[in-house]
């Protein structure tokens, strides 16, 4: 086995879990915003989506990154950049099936470039991680 294999399965089960937990989040915060009386708060596009949308896609595709970077030896990084493509991916198919487009609001390509970022700080974190277990290791 190469030392700097892409493990694919890792990395689209990664990006899928992610893209679902951004989407739980938000249909979470809409319930909530709906118990409360002030659906509008939370509705598509606005204020509330667009901030979940950036914390909560930086958030979520850098906890799966950590959780693959529990199980791979190598190019974290690069497994958190695919791990965050595949999320920009699965949104972009999801909202061309709906609308035909892929059209969409600026603060959403944010939000697919701070996908990418997690992947990114969850990739370093993970080698970080490892690293420091390597050292701490007898030998």
């Amino acid at each position: 086995m190469s030392p700097r294999r892409i493990h694919w399965r890792l990395v689209l089960l990664a990006g899928l879990l992610s893209e679902l937990a951004v989407f739980a989040i938000f249909f979470a915060l809409l319930a909530l915003a709906s118990l409360a009386g002030v659906p509008e708060v939370a509705r598509p596009m606005s204020t509330l989506d667009y901030i979940d949308a950036m914390v909560s896609s930086f958030g979520m595709v850098f906890v799966f990154t950590l959780w693959v970077g529990k199980r791979i030896e190598s190019g974290f990084v690069v497994h958190g950049m695919l791990i965050g493509l595949v999320g920009i991916l699965l949104f972009l198919a999801l909202i061309f099936a709906l609308s035909g487009s892929i059209a969409q609001p600026l603060l959403y390509v944010v939000a697919h470039g701070l996908k990418l970022l997690g992947g990114i700080a969850g990739g370093l974190v993970a080698q970080k991680r490892t690293a420091t277990r390597a050292t701490l290791l007898p030998t």
